[in-house]
């Protein structure tokens, strides 16, 4: 075997060597982060006066279905809270399920009609702005239409705060989503999620991590004022989790949970949504540090794509050519895919809860997400547009602005 050749594969064992490692931490901090976790649970002798909670719930084109999220919301068994149901300029007969709900519980809910946006703001977040305008509750609820609660959820969560002496608190949804492609990509996204905003870190009162879920987030009202409200993040595209770091950041004390049996909220819709709402989360990072993304892509090209491309390489190159550096590069690829496919089976059996089939299909998801991650790396020096819930963004290097 040339020297040449003999580097050049030994590059490849110690590239895939770092894989496996990354790989072996990921699903020991994922498995830790999903046993380890707080869950939003019941908690005994807890004061019973319970503070006015106002939900706030804007939707854009949620026919299909807000009327399914108001009921549940409307079913809960805590007792003083409000409803403010806020239009975000819907085309369809969002506004229409609004009111009538409003005629039908007119002491229980507000509609807010949003007519026009101020052009500064993004749209959901000023949609949460008017909402929190027309409140009075002392705590602010922030959930989104197409998610759907459990009738204990809002008791356990202030619970939770009350005798925590919280500041805020956020709930980790089941996550529903229906079509193949996005049953594929969403288990190694949400690995990727319990590692980097695991609430083992969000709940560590040394880390200035914080984050927000935006399906299902609760916040003191004076807290909420405090760190500036929807007005200070309304250029941001998530804007849920840059006001949970904001929380954080503010010495706030908050706290996320699992709670997967108590909200469940739809991830992706479609697969064209599946790549709106993985833009959703690339092309910012590639705003903000552009270096650290474009790394990052090609590490997550390497523990993708890259043990997939060369087992089977590695398989017939180990048939022609017997050797140790070619049966070690086999077996190292080939335990990469078997701990990949692990990391799926846990993400769907104890987190997504659908059909364990899909758990093999992390092959199409990881090519789906490197596919986008490349992109925006090869368009890293020019405007990305998102397209985002009926609308569209403009990303530039300085802000989101709408078109």
């Amino acid at each position: 075997m040339e020297i040449v050749q003999i580097i050049f594969l030994s590059l490849i064992i110690s590239i895939l060597g770092g894989v496996f490692s990354t790989w072996i931490y990921l699903l020991l901090f994922m498995i830790k982060s999903i046993t380890m976790s707080p869950r939003l649970e019941f908690i005994e002798n807890v004061e019973k006066k319970f503070p006015k909670v106002s939900i706030i719930l804007p939707a854009r084109n949620e026919e299909k279905h807000i009327r399914h999220c108001i009921d549940s919301l409307l079913k809960q068994d805590y007792s003083d809270f409000e409803l403010i149901l806020v239009n975000d300029e819907s085309t369809d007969k969002t506004l229409e399920i609004m009111k009538e709900f409003e005629k039908s519980y007119p002491i229980k809910i507000k509609v807010v009609n949003i007519t026009h946006r101020d052009e500064d703001w993004i749209g959901k977040n000023w949609a949460c702005y008017q909402g929190y305008l027309k409140s009075n509750g002392t705590l602010l609820l922030f959930t989104d239409a197409d998610s759907f609660h459990s009738e204990k959820t809002m008791s356990l969560a202030v619970q939770n705060i009350i005798h925590n002496r919280l500041d805020a608190i956020t709930v980790m949804p089941m996550l529903l989503c229906h079509d193949f492609f996005t049953k594929v990509t969403l288990p190694l996204l949400t690995t990727f999620m319990h590692t980097r905003f695991s609430p083992l870190k969000v709940n560590n009162a040394k880390s200035k991590l914080g984050y927000f879920i935006g399906s299902y987030f609760i916040i003191n009202r004076d807290t909420y004022e405090k760190v500036g409200s929807h007005e200070s993040v309304k250029h941001e595209i998530i804007e849920d989790g840059a006001l949970g770091k904001k929380v954080k950041e503010g010495n706030f004390k908050m706290k996320m949970v699992r709670g997967e049996s108590y909200v469940q909220a739809i991830w992706a819709r479609n697969s064209t949504e599946l790549i709106n709402a993985i833009d959703r989360l690339v092309i910012p990072l590639f705003k903000e540090k552009r270096l650290e993304a474009s790394l990052l892509s090609i590490a997550l090209f390497f523990l993708l794509l890259f043990p997939i491309l060369i087992f089977p390489l590695s398989l017939i190159s180990n048939i022609n050519h017997p050797n140790l550096i070619n049966f070690g590069i086999s077996l190292l690829s080939g335990l990469i895919l078997v701990i990949l496919l692990i990391t799926n089976l846990i993400q769907i059996q104890k987190t997504l809860f659908f059909n364990k089939i899909y758990s093999i299909g992390f092959i199409i998801g990881g090519a789906i997400i490197v596919t986008r991650f490349i992109n925006r790396l090869i368009k890293s020096n020019t405007k990305s547009i998102i397209n985002w819930r009926d609308r569209i963004y403009i990303l530039s290097t300085d802000q989101t602005s709408p078109l």
